[in-house]
């Protein structure tokens, strides 16, 4: 089986996906660890001294799948990892995306054609692939792709319910400068922003229809 006893940590908040992927992985010969949130993934992991860890990004409040990330490979350099996820990529959670492990996989949750796919994914990290390790995440075609990491921010906090002069103050900027960020972001969208109501709602629209509803600010 293509699992051939290797261990493996899944960290899902969503207790049905985590179900599903926990029982795929077992099915092809993995030694499978499941954990819902942060501090049982620690629990967890402290536990099995795993050989990779399948990470959700999008943890709720706290903590997210990179903060893990980072976490376990300061212990275990030599840790396979990959990201599933439903943000197009790190830029959504706040992340510079050159800051992630280069050999790291990356595979969108909507773009996962079956359980196979699950499974040649995390092979790939485990053996160190490089030609066949997934980034999704650096697909042209993936939403708002063409947007900056400091436009897609502030579209991150508008799709929090932050005004404009609550960005300004968070980011160190002023409202004018969060004004323009956001009418160049929804033109290289094409959207329209005829005023400045209307490109707040269709930011945050264009935000959430991209990533799904963020649930905290970006540190």
């Amino acid at each position: 089986m293509i699992g051939r006893g290797r261990s493996v940590l899944v960290v899902e908040d969503d207790r049905l996906t985590l179900g599903l992927l926990a029982e795929t992985l077992t099915q092809s010969g993995f030694v499978v660890g499941a954990a819902s949130n942060a501090a049982d993934a620690r629990r967890m992991w402290s536990k099995m001294d795993p050989d990779a860890v399948v990470l959700d990004i999008d943890l709720g409040s706290g903590v997210n799948g990179f903060d893990l990330a980072d976490a376990f490979r300061a212990k275990a350099p030599h840790l396979a990892i990959l990201f599933l996820s439903n943000l197009p990529d790190a830029r959504f959670a706040g992340r510079n995306p050159s800051s992630l492990p280069p050999e790291a996989g990356y595979v969108r949750k909507d773009q996962l054609s079956d359980s196979k796919a699950l499974v040649t994914a995390l092979d790939a990290v485990l053996r160190g692939s490089e030609r066949d390790i997934p980034h999704q995440d650096r697909d042209p075609e993936r939403p708002l792709a063409s947007l900056s990491h400091t436009q897609i921010e502030v579209l991150r906090m508008v799709a929090l319910g932050m005004s404009n002069q609550k960005i300004a103050a968070e980011r160190g900027t002023t409202v004018k400068a969060v004004h323009n960020v956001i009418t160049r972001a929804m033109a290289l969208i094409g959207a329209d922003t005829s005023d400045e109501g209307n490109a707040r709602v269709v930011a945050a629209r264009e935000f959430i229809r991209a990533a799904g509803l963020p649930t905290s600010p970006s540190r």
